[in-house]
């Protein structure tokens, strides 16, 4: 239904809690379940075209309660400068969609430091607390964030409950400090969420956890194409360039954060 590799891994990483509805514009993606998520209730438009009257008009039809306002273009060669001319009272934010067929660079993991998948109640909280202290440095605020990352993480032990996928952390001791999530089906495989405490990056803990989380999907579902998504131009993009990613294509986004 969608042509973009890097929206048809976001569909498949919102499996069972997200629907995909056609409109005269495109396609309106909608995540009952977690209204306030912002990347799970859009617009997708499906032709080169940016008409922010009407464009705006359907997305809030769609939402009416939604603070946010997000639209995306489902093209394979996005002009990103032709939108922006367009759009000039939203922002405007490009994505490089990377793929990696076969299994990334596997670097040894650095001492002290342990690679698995969350186990319990007491990992998935941790999980939520790293989260949730990235999202600080990010400037989001932790009273309104919080309860989202908290849903969020609700909907995604829900997913792996159901095989979608598995969640992975790096622990220093009892202390996690680095997380990963990956869902995928027979034919794509998509990383969720790559996060590091501040107090270790720099120390190859993403990378090593990126070849762990690589190798566990091949051996998974050894057919599937592996996505990542980065901003364009990122630290985090120039990590997943050395591990064996290539470009495939480049995502464009419109819109404005509720919080």
């Amino acid at each position: 239904m969608l042509w973009s590799l890097g929206l048809r891994s976001d569909m498949l990483s919102m499996t069972g809690v997200s629907t995909l509805t056609p409109c005269p514009e495109g396609y309106i993606m909608r995540t009952p379940s977690e209204p306030t998520y912002w990347s799970g209730n859009v617009l997708i438009r499906d032709t080169f075209s940016v008409q922010p009257d009407i464009d705006i008009a359907t997305f809030r039809a769609a939402f009416p309660d939604a603070k946010h306002m997000k639209i995306l273009w489902d093209l394979l060669g996005s002009d990103a400068d032709s939108m922006r001319c367009v759009c000039e009272s939203d922002e405007v934010d490009t994505f490089d969609v990377l793929t990696l067929a076969g299994v990334a660079a596997k670097p040894a993991v650095p001492g002290g430091i342990q690679l698995r998948h969350l186990r319990d109640d007491a990992d998935w909280l941790a999980s939520a607390e790293l989260a949730a202290q990235i999202a600080i440095e990010e400037g989001y605020d932790p009273a309104i964030h919080t309860p989202f990352l908290t849903r969020r993480n609700a909907t995604r032990r829900k997913q792996i409950v159901d095989g979608l996928g598995d969640w992975f952390g790096a622990f220093d001791g009892d202390l996690l400090v680095g997380q990963m999530g990956m869902f995928h089906d027979a034919t794509v495989a998509r990383f969720q969420s790559v996060e590091t405490r501040a107090s270790h990056r720099r120390r190859g803990i993403c990378a090593a956890l990126l070849g762990h989380v690589s190798g566990w999907a091949a051996a998974r579902a050894p057919q599937a194409i592996q996505v990542i998504v980065a901003e364009a131009d990122s630290d985090a993009g120039r990590l997943y360039w050395r591990a064996g990613f290539t470009h495939s294509e480049i995502l464009v986004e419109a819109g404005r954060a509720g919080y």
